[in-house]
């Protein structure tokens, strides 16, 4: 038995329920379920049902995690009832998105057909989409695990996923996962799938994740932080080495090169925005520079220096001293973010799709040999 789950908030209406169609129209797929608030869609979702002949469920998260309530109790709670239920396949889709056809429930179908255990899908991005994947989740797994293949998995915080029932069985009891309320929930799967030695086939979507871009990255602040500490919770032991199988890249098509992932003009009056004492004395707590660096950004909009090299020292000291919580450092981490986001936007990402892919994976490798 075949079930989609999709998260969602407060992603437009017609957007979730297209989505919800696409699902239940599958010929691989029993039931449907959309896990959040559902007043708006749940009459339009039970009449899709009714006309594909499938069960569509909408239900509220329940409150399974010890963090800020979120996308992480959405998808627990429908992990731990399928884990339940015995389902067989759990699909995870982010509500979000655009293009979702019926080729991703193939791709992932046929992965676990194949025998995976895990399938996730992975997609091309426009060169400043997914800056919290380049400048936070993959340079902190190629610290903490160089040379396994924690840091080359290509969406580690894709929510696009499916979970067998070996992976149900792996994953459901763990606390770590369970807790993860927030957007730190996709970090916490990534990692569990490799550390309980799960097999994962990399389901490649050539036309790329369309979904709403942003205007400021102001709109990231929480998902910064929060995939930021799951990223530096994790155990510091070394992952056991998995069967996996990635697709082959196809090319990408132009009109993705092309996208502008977020509003350079909107984000930025953040890099100026007052200094908080709470934030200079992070800063001057951490040393070695940091605070001068922390002056020339916010005084001047000065990002010229916070390149691959400064970004990569500055994790290590964000590493010990960071907590959820600590309005200076989560200030602190914000500000300097966006500083490493611009100045690649900048000098990077302003010459060619290709040259900029290149450099921010050269970028990860150059981490994964620095902490070896």
């Amino acid at each position: 038995m075949s079930v989609v789950a999709i998260p969602f908030k407060d992603e437009p209406a017609e957007v979730i329920l297209t989505n919800v169609e696409v699902a239940a129209r599958h010929a691989r797929i029993d039931e449907v379920w959309a896990v959040g608030d559902g007043a708006r869609i749940a009459e339009r979702a039970r009449r899709i049902g009714l006309e594909c002949g499938k069960k569509i469920e909408v239900f509220p998260e329940e409150r399974l995690g010890t963090l800020r309530p979120g996308k992480g109790d959405a998808m627990n709670t429908a992990l731990q009832r399928a884990a339940v239920e015995d389902i067989g396949r759990l699909h995870f889709y982010d509500a979000d998105i655009t293009n979702f056809d019926s080729s991703w429930i193939d791709g992932a179908e046929g992965g676990a057909d194949a025998g995976f255990d895990v399938v996730r899908h992975t997609f091309p991005r426009a060169a400043t989409d997914a800056m919290v994947t380049w400048f936070i989740t993959k340079p902190l797994l190629a610290a903490k695990y160089p040379g396994t293949l924690l840091p080359r998995i290509g969406q580690p915080l894709g929510g696009e996923i499916l979970l067998t029932r070996a992976a149900l069985r792996a994953l459901s009891p763990s606390k770590p996962i369970r807790e993860r309320s927030d957007w730190g929930i996709d970090t916490l799967l990534t990692h569990g799938t490799v550390d309980a030695g799960l097999s994962l086939y990399e389901h490649h979507v050539a036309a790329g994740k369309q979904h709403a871009l942003y205007g400021s990255l102001q709109e990231l602040r929480q998902m910064v932080l929060e995939c930021f500490d799951a990223a530096r919770s994790l155990p510091d032991r070394r992952p056991a080495t998995i069967e996996h199988h990635r697709d082959d890249d196809a090319p990408v098509p132009e009109e993705l090169k092309r996208q502008i992932g977020y509003s350079r003009e909107q984000t930025l009056p953040l890099l100026v925005m007052p200094l908080e004492s709470a934030e200079s004395a992070a800063a001057a707590t951490a040393g070695g520079g940091l605070p001068e660096m922390l002056a020339r950004v916010a005084e001047e909009g000065d990002v010229q220096d916070v390149d691959a090299n400064w970004w990569g020292e500055f994790l290590r000291q964000a590493v010990k001293a960071f907590s959820l919580g600590d309005e200076g450092w989560e200030s602190l981490l914000f500000r300097m973010w966006v500083a490493r986001v611009v100045h690649y936007t900048e000098r990077q990402a302003s010459q060619s799709f290709e040259f900029a892919m290149g450099y921010l994976e050269g970028t990860i490798k150059g981490y994964e040999v620095l902490a070896t």
